[in-house]
This record gives C-alpha cells, structure tokens and sequence, in this order.
C-alpha cells in the first residue's frame, strides 16, 4: 500500500517508513505522521492546491498571461568567507605565474602549463564565490517549456524541459561529508512526472525551496 502525506498528499518512499515506531517522514514536509494517518491520507492528485503566498525574502514571483517566471537568490553569508579568499588566492598564484612573464616581458612555456590547473581552478571557485555574492537560480514557464537557469550578472547557464511532463514538485536533501569530518545537507526541488525528473535549486536555502515547491504544485494542479 502507498503511503501519502497527510500535509501535503505526496506519496511516502519506503525508506522514510518506520514501521517499528509506526511513523512515516515526509521530506517536503519535514513533518513525521503516523502510519495510520498516512493511509487514509488524500493523494497529491486528487486534492485541491491552494497557491502559497508571501514568498520568503529573496524570491520573487512575475505572473503573466502564459507562464510565470521565479527567481530565487543564491546568496549566502559563505560569500564572506569566499570573495576574499579568491582574491588572495587567485591573485597570489595567477600573479606570480602570468604577472611576472608579463612584467617581464618574458614567455615562459613550463610555467604557463604549471599554472593552468590554477586557471581553472581560479574560474570554477570563481563561479562558486559569485553564485555566493550575488547569484541566482531562475524558473521560467511560457507555454509548455520550462527554461531552469542558473547564473549571475546577466551569465545564465540554461537548459530547458517539457512543463507538461510533471505532475507534482517535492524537495529531497543529499548529504555529504566534509574534509572535516563533518556532513553538509543540501536541498533540491525536485520535480517528477510519470517518465521524466528533473532536479534543480542547488544551493538554495530549504525554506525557500520549500516555498518554490508549494507555488509549483499549484500551479501544476491549475494547469499551467
């Protein structure tokens, strides 16, 4: 038997079952119900969905005739830490390998290799440290093509799904563990369909993945 969500009536994996304590999790919830409750529980489907309101601090919501359009910020205190940190490091290595061959004059083809792994270095901890400063992460619906971008200062790296292949919009975590010993949890919206999913929003806070999940299920359960 399939287990719903007496919350939000998204169907239960079995891995957030405890049959022993007779409690089941919900993900997007971030609730625990009893079993019992989860049985009876209304499906996703067969509900209807209120559209979310208010959206937290750093998302904004543009509605138009054939779509809408969100925009979640991806900044985070961790910028702090980040933006200094590449400008030391970025300008201590690069300088020290390009700077002194152009002060110079001079070309020198063992260090300019030595110093590519610090170029890409450079542009990928770059790309994080900015995502951190001032990025963010775009849904966009016109008509039936959803547009997921991720970017910023107006650099956007897109990709581009079916709308109509989903039918319901949840949030999963992945854990991870750090150099230190410790674990990072990050969350994702994850949006599902009979054939298709597809995951997006990383680097997102959950409150605000949370707050994106409820709006696109609504609007999943309108039609558009």
């Amino acid at each position: 038997m399939e287990l719903h969500c007496p919350e939000c009536g998204l169907p239960i994996p079995a891995s957030e079952i405890a049959p022993s304590a007779g409690l089941a999790v919900c993900r997007s919830c971030d609730q625990s119900f009893g079993i019992e409750a989860c049985k009876t529980a209304l499906p996703f489907a067969q509900r209807p969905q209120a559209m979310p309101t208010h959206p937290p601090k750093g998302v904004q919501v543009e509605e138009s005739m054939d779509g809408f359009r969100i925009s979640v910020t991806t900044r985070s205190a961790l910028a702090w830490f980040l933006v200094p940190f590449m400008c030391i490091w970025s300008g201590g290595s690069l300088g020290g390998i390009y700077g002194t061959q152009i002060y110079k004059g001079e070309f020198s083809l063992f260090q300019s290799i030595f110093g590519i792994p610090f170029l890409f270095g450079t542009l990928l901890f770059g790309s994080i440290a900015m995502m951190a400063l001032c990025g963010k992460f775009i849904l966009e619906v016109r008509g039936d093509e959803l547009r997921h971008r991720v970017g910023f200062l107006g650099l956007y790296w897109t990709r581009r799904r079916r709308w109509l292949d989903y039918d319901h919009a949840e949030i999963i975590e992945s854990t991870s563990r750090s150099r230190r010993g410790g674990y990072q949890v990050q969350y994702q919206v994850l949006l599902k369909g009979k054939e298709q999913e597809y995951e997006c929003g990383s680097g997102v806070s959950r409150e605000r993945l949370a707050w994106v999940a409820k709006y696109l299920n609504g609007r999943i359960a309108r039609g558009l």
